[in-house]
């Protein structure tokens, strides 16, 4: 948390009666001798603890120790001793006025002792000093006079309670009531039903209250410092501030028995200053910067000074230039241009940069712009130093800046006034629109799933009649005796084949046998180099010549089995063909043969495609299995996004609800304005919305859109007929794509038929989901009394104006920067409506106004008053301030309309100001 030293008022926690023991009774008690030795340092550490920011040095006739106090409080500041806090001390004294009426005297901190003392001795005090039994010589109003001579302020004492006011009867009550420099009064108990002569004059004295302290600490119910005090609101703290304050009441001075917590809160959000540097007519020659206040922040100067051109620079810094309405954005234009010359009406230089401190909960952000760019755009001030940060400046830094002509144009239409009602916190349109996108998704995901399933879904009937052949044809190959006759042929078969099979693998046998013994005797072994008469050669050649003899027995006897081999062959041969197997089979074939003819005399192909025709019959069943699984999918995803579909219109219905309640809380006492939610009231965006969703924004089918949407709105008595309306228009729409018969009907153009049935299933999703936008009615009071509401666009300028600045300041704690608000308005509608609304809304917002009004700056009781001006072709700061310092209010008579009848009008400042000031 970064202190904030703000600029213009600020609450200062005032105690107006504290005694010292220079007054003879500080201390009273068994303790007394010890407390009247404290030293100086002590008193002013026990205001200090207590959060004392203004003190009254008030003892009984006598100034011995204001002096003394000042100089302590100096010591305390150069050591920077541990509890020290900055301590306002006002020199005064509780005079015991002729007629033993305490009277307190309290001066500007820049008097003296000696200053006190002599006034002591002008009003004839015959007592001892520090005690309370003497009484001066002089009356009452007598003293009164002298005190505020001396620019001093009077305040009765304790009016309620023993040496007060109010213990005076008759005549000499009466006097004191009509003394008319005093304007406040110390009241220890604002309950006490007052006197009845003080009800009868009413003479509307501030009620202040002070601790009257003559001990350094206590118990609850004790009078301490810090126990009993007034929160005071000033500038900084003077006499001038003072009287001006209390001349203000309430407005500006609260009893701590009636103000609970510390008034100096204020909205966690809130533009701490505005920095311009290098524009063309602010910051030129030197940085344009402006301190701002937590509360009401008024703008003032003669025209042309450049108060607007500041408001619509901090809405560039803060990007807020796509708020305006399309009729504004022209004029808006130039406060983001760069001019080239001297007839350009742009208002930035290539060098300018803009540049806001924005506080959030007690951290500082600076957020800044210029036209290149390269400024980051959000820095946050972390131990003094300023870094970077992310975020989005819009969602992260929330304000409203509403200038006259803006607010006019919401007046004018509603649905930009809608974009207004959503922004507000409490309508919550951000976590609307995620649960609606995220249903919306669903939904849209869930139709393209389903489509996607559909496809397949198409060859469903063609699959279905294939089936039906199948099972016509395996019906008669099913047939009694047919499935018999087919199984024993293709047993044979296989049989025949495995026979087959079988001979075919030795039937060649008594040939192999026979080649393999013309291949087995080789020719004779060559002579030629072999020596008969050689022993050797002789013995080899007749090894020879037995091996062979040897192989020629064995050829022979394989002729022999190659002979067997074919007499077994054909032996199997013939008894086969006798075998009762081969009739069997023969019987088979002769029985197949029979049914094949049959089966192709009755279409159903031949009888071999019974197995394949088995095979298809399964495929296709499991296929369509597949589809029916498929269709349930289907089913299953169009039930879910029905499902969807109704989440979103109850979400749809959530949004109306929270509009509705919205203004209805907002609004529910406001006498200028009633502004009521019509559930899907647009008309002038259905159509522009229709069209967007059949693809024709472009215009064409005139006479059948307007047929069609003309019935959104026909014959309604609640939202819940417009919803059957569209529900219905919706139908028509979906008959006109599945080509239903009745559908050419509706229409008098067939070619808008035609177009509706080429777009994309897409389009339709996109148009079930189609809920026309709310609309507002807005009604205005004529006479601000909360009776005889009409519409507001039969309204003056100044009327609608006046309505919707009404609605403006009714809600939000986001700052709110208004510019010129008043024109068009009569002074009775800125008192009424503006400057009765500023006071409440400053309470918990930070305003900022730019005005000519002083209506709007006095009577709104403006913290800070900046007035501008211009010197050497750039705006300055003139002066700046609260409304107590005298430089601000001479500049508010000075510049601006009707400012000193405001300060007559405001709590008589200025009827009081030449006694008072």
């Amino acid at each position: 948390m970064t202190e904030w030293k703000w600029n213009g008022s600020r609450w200062w926690k005032f105690d107006f009666h504290a005694h010292t023991p220079a007054s003879s009774d500080y201390g009273k008690g068994p303790n007394q001798a010890s407390l009247k030795k404290r030293e100086k340092e002590e008193w002013l550490l026990d205001h200090m603890r207590a959060g004392i920011d203004c003190v009254a040095i008030t003892d009984h006739n006598t100034a011995a120790w204001i002096d003394p106090l000042k100089a302590a409080l100096e010591r305390l500041k150069r050591k920077k001793t541990d509890g020290f806090r900055q301590l306002y001390l006002f020199p005064g004294m509780e005079i015991s006025v002729h007629g033993g009426i305490h009277l307190l005297a309290i001066f500007d901190p820049s008097k003296s002792g000696s200053d006190l003392e002599a006034l002591r001795g002008a009003v004839g005090y015959k007592g001892a000093p520090g005690e309370s039994d003497g009484v001066t010589h002089k009356s009452f109003a007598e003293v009164v006079g002298a005190i505020v001579e001396r620019g001093g302020i009077a305040i009765p004492a304790h009016a309620d309670k023993r040496n007060g006011l109010f213990t005076w009867k008759g005549q000499t009550l009466s006097q004191a009531l009509d003394c008319d420099p005093i304007f406040a009064m110390e009241v220890v108990n604002p309950a006490l039903q007052k006197p009845q002569l003080y009800n009868e004059k009413n003479p509307r004295w501030t009620e202040l209250l002070g601790s009257d302290s003559h001990h350094p600490s206590g118990s609850p119910g004790q009078r301490y410092p810090g126990s009993h005090f007034t929160w005071v609101k000033m500038g900084v703290p003077n006499i001038e501030g003072l009287r001006l304050a209390l001349l203000d009441g309430s407005l500006s001075a609260r009893r701590s028995d009636q103000e609970s917590g510390d008034p100096n809160d204020h909205a966690p959000l809130a533009l701490e200053s505005m920095e311009i540097s290098r524009a063309r007519f602010l910051g030129r020659s030197e940085k344009f910067s402006l301190g701002l206040n937590p509360w009401l922040n008024a703008v003032i100067g003669g025209r042309g000074t450049g108060k607007s051109t500041g408001v619509e620079f901090l809405r560039i810094a803060l990007r807020r230039g796509d708020e305006l309405p399309p009729e504004l954005e022209s004029d808006f234009e130039k406060y983001g241009r760069v001019y080239s010359n001297r007839e350009d009406t742009g208002l930035l230089t290539e060098e300018s940069s803009i540049r806001v401190i924005y506080r959030k909960n007690g951290d500082r952000f600076r957020v800044q712009w210029n036209d290149s760019g390269d400024l980051e755009p959000i820095e946050q001030e972390s131990g003094g130093e300023w870094r970077p940060a992310e975020g989005d400046i819009r969602q992260r830094f929330p304000v409203r800046i509403y200038s006259q002509k803006q607010i006019f144009q919401l007046a004018k239409t509603p649905l930009a006034l809608l974009g207004v009602v959503d922004d507000a916190p409490e309508v919550n349109l951000r976590s609307w629109s995620e649960k609606w996108d995220a249903e919306q998704a669903r939904f849209l995901s869930l139709r393209a799933r389903a489509r996607e399933m559909e496809t397949g879904l198409a060859d469903e009937p063609r699959f279905l009649g294939e089936l039906d052949d199948v099972k016509r044809k395996l019906a008669v190959f099913e047939e009694a005796g047919h499935a018999d006759v087919l199984q024993l042929f293709q047993k044979r078969s296989r049989q025949k084949r495995t026979v087959e099979a079988w001979e075919e693998s030795w039937n060649a046998a008594g040939d192999q046998l026979r080649k393999i013994a013309s291949e087995i005797v080789p020719d004779h072994l060559d002579k030629t180099d072999f020596d008969p008469d050689s022993a050797e050669d002789s013995g080899l050649l007749c090894l020879a010549a037995e091996a062979l003899s040897r192989l020629e027995e064995i050829r022979k006897a394989l002729e022999a089995l190659s002979s067997q081999a074919n007499e077994a062959i054909s032996r199997w041969l013939t008894k086969k063909v006798e075998s009762s197997w081969m009739r069997g089979v023969n019987a088979s074939e002769k029985a197949y043969e029979d049914l094949r003819e049959k089966l192709a005399g009755e279409g159903a192909g031949a009888p071999d495609a019974y197995g394949e025709l088995v095979q298809r019959r399964q495929a296709v069943e499991r296929r369509l299995r597949e589809l029916e699984g498929r269709r349930k999918q289907v089913s299953e995803l169009k039930t879910q996004a029905d499902e969807s579909l109704r989440r979103l219109l109850k979400i749809r219905r959530e949004r109306t609800e929270s509009r509705r309640k919205f203004l209805d809380h907002v609004l529910g006492e406001n006498r200028h304005i009633r502004i009521e939610v019509a559930p899907y009231g647009s008309g002038e965006t259905a159509k522009e919305e229709f069209r967007r969703l059949i693809q024709r924004e472009g215009g064409g089918f005139e006479k059948d859109v307007d047929s069609l949407l003309g019935k959104l709105h026909a014959n309604v008595d609640g939202p819940e007929d417009i919803e059957k309306n569209l529900a219905d228009i919706k139908d028509r729409v979906r008959a006109i794509i599945s080509g239903r018969s009745d559908s050419n009907s509706l229409f008098k153009d067939q070619r808008f038929a035609a177009h509706i049935r080429k777009l994309p299933p897409e389009a339709m999703d996109r148009l079930e989901l189609w809920f026309p936008e709310d609309s507002l009615h807005v009604r205005y009071s004529a006479t601000g009394d909360g009776r005889g509401f009409r519409s507001i666009q039969q309204g003056s300028p100044g009327q609608k104006t006046a309505a919707l600045l009404a609605f403006l300041l009714s809600y939000g704690e986001e700052p709110l920067i208004l510019d010129q608000p008043e024109d068009d308005l009569d002074n009775r509608l800125i008192y009424d409506l503006i400057v009765n609304r500023l006071r409440e809304v400053k309470r918990h917002r930070q305003v900022i106004v730019v005005t000519h009004n002083a209506n709007i700056v006095v009577n709104g009781d403006a913290e800070l008053v900046v007035a501008l001006s211009v010197k050497g072709g750039e705006t300055r700061v003139e002066s700046q301030g609260g409304l107590q310092e005298k430089i601000v209010r001479h500049a508010v008579c000075a510049v601006m309309e009707g400012g000193r009848k405001a300060f007559e009008d405001r709590y008589r400042r200025i009827a009081l100001e030449d006694r008072h000031v």
